[in-house]
């Protein structure tokens, strides 16, 4: 079986990203306790990384996180490139490399999504006394074109437990980040306002003007109905890149011929 392709593309600039994951097709949906740990350690990385979560939500098989990774300016000391280091790795790990070395590395989504994915892993296979992989195949990752795509997301990715029918209302599960912010512990996250323009107030009727147009579907919403996050995204490449026509296209250059014309032709759709 052929291994799913990322659309990482480095970047020394803000750059948005909807990051899914899947635990491996066998293994039993996860359960509450597991959900602390995997968010405990979201938390934690965040902490550490130059990549900063927007939203996220943990479901039973997957999760969903969308990221803003924004490098450190370069005049950022290099103690507190190594403070950060230190939250998370161990002191002959950290002093074994150079500060230029992690400075890449906390900029990084693979090294980013590896340390969760590994170390969750590796945490759920000592509790339960098991063997092997946890997660299927690699993480998907979609490039966002700005601040209103990614608010887009957000409200995707929030709606994700109701979509699926863990819970009856948007803000009835424990486990994504609007429930978060509802409850005050979302301190750790980037705030609504400043990053995506929006207050929780707001936040929350786009959810629910997101979530009837999803349930009545398109052709029963009229269009003055519609929820402004619709008009925000013009094209889309499925599963690879979020934004507008051009934005899409010009992303999509990035990639050889062959790979972009299987974009164009199978993934891209009208939002």
């Amino acid at each position: 079986m052929s291994r799913i392709a990322r659309t990482y593309i480095k970047t020394t600039s803000l750059s948005y990203y909807h990051i899914i994951s899947h635990l491996q097709d066998e293994l039993p949906m996860l359960k509450p306790s597991e959900k602390e740990k995997l968010l405990s350690l979201l938390q934690k990385l965040s902490l550490t990384f130059f990549v900063k979560i927007l939203s996220y939500a943990i479901m039973g098989n997957h999760f969903h996180i969308l990221v803003k990774v924004q490098p450190p300016p370069d005049n950022l000391p290099d103690q507190e490139i190594l403070k950060r280091a230190l939250l998370l790795f161990r002191p002959s790990t950290v002093t074994s490399h150079s500060t230029a070395w992690w400075r890449h590395r906390l900029i990084d989504i693979s090294s980013f999504m590896k340390e969760l994915n590994q170390r969750f892993s590796q945490w759920y296979n000592l509790r339960y006394g098991r063997k092997g992989h946890f997660f299927r195949d690699r993480f998907r990752s979609i490039r966002i074109q700005d601040q209103r795509a990614s608010l887009a997301v957000s409200l995707y990715i929030d709606l994700n437990p109701v979509r699926a029918g863990l819970s009856l209302n948007i803000d009835g599960y424990r486990w994504n980040s609007y429930s978060s912010r509802k409850a005050g512990m979302a301190g750790w996250m980037l705030p609504l306002k400043e990053e995506l323009g929006i207050s929780l107030r707001d936040y929350s009727e786009a959810l629910e003007e997101a979530g009837k147009f999803e349930k009545e579907g398109k052709g029963k919403v009229k269009e003055a109905q519609r929820p402004f996050l619709l008009h925000a995204l013009t094209y889309r490449a499925e599963g690879v890149v979020y934004g507008a026509e051009e934005f899409v296209l010009n992303f999509l250059t990035r990639f050889p011929f062959r790979r972009r014309y299987k974009f164009i032709q199978e993934g891209m759709a009208l939002a």
